[in-house]
């Protein structure tokens, strides 16, 4: 296949991503700033306090955590979803991407508006055409969200990091594997295993592979119906909720001995 970078997504690709939230980009979004934007320190505080309140945050730290939980999904569904079951590659970079943040009765309403929603296919050099997807959704996205947010509140990278790990991981097993067409699986399985490669750096800008810590065999515990994978770290969402609440792959229940 060529890797033309004009095609578009087909009626029914379109239609399955829309799901994740995938969207083209007009100018009039309501509650959304151009995500490069959130690099300015005073654009990027801004939204965290516009933000903060509406979640029931009570600070900016436990804001960060949760902003990056909706950012990793709404920027990792569309494109490993795409590469891994449509062979279509979309640009997550943060230049193309918009942040919506509208919420109701502090939940999470917004997509993931795209400016430009044209794809490449995959190539004959697949694996040099999917790390170029992948730095341009991490090294250029993600991991500069991360240093940003440490940067700003002081939130633990660890803990940023291992919301992004726990949205790729779900994003592969409970969505990509279960749905895709079966000759597709062995590809995307090969796809899910180079993000988990502790050999795969470059594409994160980093020295190491940030996931690779945080995945874990699944154990059942008090708080899920089937096995889980459990947390390292807390995302600090018990601390938006009243009363709290705890994800059902948190660490802190079992650290208090709720086995």
């Amino acid at each position: 296949m060529s890797n033309a970078p004009d095609q578009m997504l087909l009626e029914d690709e379109w239609s399955k991503l829309a799901a994740f939230g995938l969207k083209s980009y007009t100018e009039d979004e309501p509650f959304a700033i151009d995500s490069q934007k959130l690099l300015d320190d005073a654009l990027c505080l801004e939204t965290l306090h516009k933000i903060m309140p509406e979640i029931g945050a009570p600070n900016l730290r436990v804001t960060a955590s949760l902003v990056m939980k909706r950012i990793a999904f709404l920027t990792l569904a569309p494109v490993l979803y795409a590469m891994s079951g449509f062979d279509k590659g979309l640009d997550g970079s943060l230049t193309n991407c918009v942040f919506e943040y509208p919420l109701k009765n502090r939940l999470w309403l917004s997509k993931m508006p795209l400016k430009d929603t044209s794809v490449t296919s995959g190539p004959d050099d697949r694996d040099s055409w999917r790390e170029t997807l992948l730095t341009r959704v991490f090294a250029k996205n993600l991991t500069l969200l991360v240093e940003q947010f440490y940067a700003l509140t002081k939130v633990s990278k660890r803990i940023l990091w291992e919301n992004i790990a726990v949205r790729v991981f779900s994003i592969y097993e409970q969505r990509i594997l279960m749905t895709i067409p079966e000759e597709k699986r062995v590809q995307a399985k090969l796809d899910f295993a180079f993000l988990l490669d502790k050999n795969t750096r470059a594409l994160f800008g980093l020295n190491e592979n940030p996931l690779v810590v945080f995945y874990r065999d699944k154990k059942q515990t008090a708080l899920s119906e089937k096995p889980v994978r459990v947390r390292r770290t807390c995302c600090f969402y018990y601390q938006a909720t009243d009363p709290s609440e705890y994800c059902s792959n948190c660490p802190l229940p079992l650290k208090k001995g709720n086995r």
